[in-house]
This record gives C-alpha cells, structure tokens and sequence, in this order.
C-alpha cells in the first residue's frame, strides 16, 4: 500500500500591489477565474497582468501556482524563480518553490528553500509542515516529528501538518498516535483525499477492515483518479470475499495507472481465489516485471506454485522474498510450508521458528510446526503448539483442535479428549453446521461411523474430493492405531498417500506415520 505525501497547502488568495488599473484588473480576474475553478483562465490573466506590468511579483507567484495545480512543474518552477528574483525576502516564495522541488524529487533543494523560508520568517507554519515532508522522504523521522509538532504549535488548525505527522507515526509504528492524528485532519479538513487514503492503511494494519472500506470509498469518490486508492480497496473487498468488488477496483487502478504493480499483484489473489490460475499467474509476473523487489507478488505467487503442486518454484519465490525483506512473518512462514512438502524438516522447522520469533501471535506457523512436531512423534512439544494455536485464534483452527485430540487420544487421555472436542464442536460459530471439519469432529468423538465418514468425504469436485478423502483415510488411520489395529491403520494411511494431496498436512503424517510402522516391523 502506498502512503502519499500532504504539503501544506497555500491560499491562493494574494493581495495585489498598486499598479495600475489595467493590470490590477486583470489580476483580480484572475484569482476570481481562480475561485471558481477555471485554472486556464486564471493563467491567461495572470499573464496579461505580467504583460502589462512585468514586475507585478504576486501575478508571478499566482501563476507559479496555478501551474503546480496543473502539473507544469517546471513554468511553476520559471514563475516562482522570478518571484524570488524580484523579491528575494519574500519567504513564502520559497516555501511555495520548496514543493516543486520535492514533487520534482529533488529534496536537498527543497531543504534549502525551506530552510530559507522559515529563516525569513520563522513563524511560518506551512514551511516546517513541508520541511518534515522532506525529512520523512530522506529518512529522518525523528527530524520529521519535530518539524510537524512545530507546524502544529504554530498554527493548530494546519490539517496537513496533522496529516503529515500521521504518516511519520505510522512509520514509527505508533498506530494509535496516528489514527488520532489523521482523525485531527480530517476534522479540520473533510476533503483532504490523501488523509483518509493513508488512514485507510493505519485501519487494514489495526484489523479494521470495514472503517478501512469505507476510507478508501472516501478517497476516490474525493479524488477519482487516485489509482492507489482503488487497488488498497480491492484488497480490502478481497479480504472480506467481495471478489467481483476487488477485481473491478483492481481493473479500474490498472487503467488508471497501468505501471502500478500492487495492484496487478492484488488482482492476481482475486483470479486465484476465483479459480483463475492463469490469470493469476500472468499478474503475478507482470507484477514482479514491473515492479522486481515487490516481496508481497513473490509470496502470492510462491501460494500459487505451492496449489499446483510446484514446490520448488515456490520455494524459490518465498526465498526471494525473504531476500528482498528479510522481516516478512509469512515468507518465512510460507516457506517452511514448502520445505515440509520437501521432506526438509529441520529448515522447516527453523522457518516456522522464525516466522513465531517475527509475529508471536501467527497461530498457523504455531500449527504447521505442530504438525512437524507431530511427524515427528515429540508429541508434547506438538500439543503445546497446538494448544498455543488454539489459544490465539480459536476459531479458525478446527485442525488443531483434531490434532489436540489425536495427541492426546495416543497418551492415553482419549475421554478427557474427546469431552473437549465435543465441547469444541457444541461451540463452534464459524463454517456451517454439516461442513466438512464438523463431519471429521463428528468421527473422531465417535457421533460418525467409519463407513459415513468415508462416505462424507466424497464430492463432485474431483480436487476437493481429493482432499477429504485424504484427510479422512488419515484421521480414520489414527483413530484405528489409537484402538491398536495396525494393519487396517498402514492401509488406510497407503490411501491417504494414493490421494495425491501431497500439499496437505495429513499427507505428510500418513506418510511419516508408515515409515514408523514399517521401520517397527
């Protein structure tokens, strides 16, 4: 997601000097063609006044700034050099010429105009608001934080300065310290199209996905050209399934901005989670073509080699992204997924270990690693795991709850075990209440025969049915080694391997569970 920079805005109402009528018309037309949002024509009196009265230094400036809110930098950046020229005491003549330099990239030059404008009057608040812009570009927070609390102190009702410091705090991982402060901002300011985009970000990291909704929707609708805007909300459509939503607003930021890579890359998960593996996979490349250190499109496409059963293309997608970012949880997380499906398990192990060390509340990295623990027969070390993701996301993690049962069904706790499950399964608010992780839960507390579980594991859908068959030759497996029937426990785990769902977890306990039975022969 991107955060977009707020300068401070100028008043583009300048009183003009005494020069003659003619001219002092021409100018004043202006700034009324001005008020009522005809910037061409405005531009065409600024100019007559300076053809008349080429000394006339506020038609200068005026011009300067219609033209930034045009896009010409550089007749804004001629227009503001003369204003300094004919009047080099003029401080905000350099506050205004320090934005072209910093919208041109050119940040050293804008620090100097800054720091000239605030020399000339150090009371200028707008100057320290767009200092700290810089500052914050060059990596200076800390200098960034003191230049908006400057702004602030100077003129309280400055939103872009509120806006700006939002920003920095949001580097600075004060979350809250920046809601509060673009709340601030657009309090003062409600069309501020920028503010609500970067608070929309501060709302997708806080888990406040439907505020987060609804400050993208302000964004566009406040600046509908804002490509960013429309692919930060297809994300957010995305993530509380609205697929058809995230694809249009992904469409829309492409053709508003065909080079924007998040987007390509967001729409890939769309067409993936709509069943368009191609389609898919094409945004992800293109993503990464435009865009090469874009460590999220390397995690995305590194999922979707891993469903088509690509392991080593995805292991080399999730390495490359934790080489382009070495903090990222789910890389690493990913990554261990992949090698496990390798048959790596210590480097496994020591993924799922980072990914724990880097986010203590990834409840899956929890699982997956339990699952290793698992594999492994350390069983203690595998319900700790499996107890800790419990623990954090109780809801979603019907796995380890069956996990849970099966460790504690072999160390001869089985009733204890299955009073819990049972209590899981009576609790239970998420999924529906005949889907298919109720129907394993059913089996194993014993509400299910053997011959109706495997007959519940069927579907029409040849990958899904795939899947839950599965699961169901290794749950049922388990329940029969648990009763100490070995044989009828080594063909029902052969079946789960003969599945060929080789990306699932119980795939690989099938198989681990065959080599101890066949090693113990």
């Amino acid at each position: 997601m991107k955060k977009t920079l707020v300068f401070a805005a100028v008043s583009f109402l300048i009183a003009a000097c005494g020069f003659g009528d003619e001219a002092h018309d021409h100018f004043r037309n202006g700034l009324m063609a001005w008020n009522i949002g005809f910037g061409d024509a405005a531009i065409t009196e600024f100019t007559t006044t300076i053809q008349l009265q080429p000394y006339f230094i506020e038609a200068y400036r005026n011009r300067g700034l219609a033209m930034q809110a045009k896009g010409d930098l550089d007749k804004a950046l001629d227009d503001f050099n003369k204003t300094i020229e004919l009047n080099p005491y003029l401080a905000e003549a350099y506050r205004d010429r320090g934005v072209i330099w910093a919208a041109k990239g050119e940040l050293n030059d804008a620090l100097d105009d800054y720091n000239k404008a605030i020399q000339l009057k150090p009371d200028l608040a707008e100057a320290y608001s767009n200092r700290g812009m810089v500052w914050g570009a060059k990596g200076d927070i800390n200098g960034a934080l003191a230049d908006f609390n400057k702004a602030i102190e100077l003129n309280p009702g400055l939103a872009e300065a509120y806006g700006n410091r939002g920003m920095a705090k949001t580097t600075k991982g004060d979350l809250d310290g920046a809601l509060a402060d673009y709340n601030k901002a657009v309090e003062l300011k409600p069309d501020l199209a920028e503010v609500f985009g970067n608070r929309g970000i501060v709302k997708t990291t806080k888990g406040d996905l439907d505020g987060a909704l609804a400050d993208y929707t302000k964004a566009v609708e406040l600046q509908p050209d804002w490509a960013e805007a429309y692919s930060n909300r297809g994300m957010i459509k995305k993530a509380k399934g609205d697929m058809d939503g995230a694809l249009a607003d992904c469409n829309k930021a492409i053709e508003l901005k065909p080079d924007l890579a998040e987007a390509y890359s967001i729409r890939g998960g769309v067409k993936q989670a709509k069943r368009d593996m191609d389609g898919a996979s094409a945004d992800y490349n293109k993503a990464i073509e435009l865009k090469p250190n874009l460590a999220g499109a390397y995690i995305y496409r590194g999922r979707l080699k891993q469903a088509r059963d690509d392991l080593d293309g995805a292991l080399a997608d999730f390495t490359k992204a934790i080489g382009l970012k070495t903090d990222l949880a789910e890389a690493f997380f990913d990554r261990g997924v992949a090698r496990a499906g390798h048959g790596h398990f210590d480097e496994a192990m020591a993924d799922f270990a980072k990914a724990i060390e880097l986010n203590p509340k990834n409840a899956p990295a929890y699982c997956s690693r339990g699952n290793l623990f698992y594999d492994l027969r350390a069983f203690t070390n595998a319900l700790a795991d499996f107890h800790k993701a419990c623990e954090l996301d109780s809801k979603r993690q019907d796995y380890a709850h069956f996990r849970v049962w099966l460790i504690r069904s072999r160390l001869g706790e089985k009733e204890a075990a299955t009073r819990e499950l049972q209590t899981v399964l009576e609790n239970r608010n998420t999924g529906k209440p005949d889907d298919w992780p109720s129907k394993v839960a059913r089996f194993l507390t014993g509400q299910l025969t053997e011959p109706g579980f495997f007959k519940a594991a069927g579907d029409a859908n040849k990958k899904k049915d795939a899947g839950q068959h599965c699961e169901a030759y290794f749950y049922a497996g388990s329940k029969r080694l648990i009763e100490g029937d070995k044989t009828i426990a080594m063909d029902f785990f052969e079946k789960c391997l003969a599945t060929e769902a080789k990306t699932f977890s119980e795939y690989r306990s099938a198989a681990a569970e065959l080599q101890f039975l066949r090693a113990a022969k």
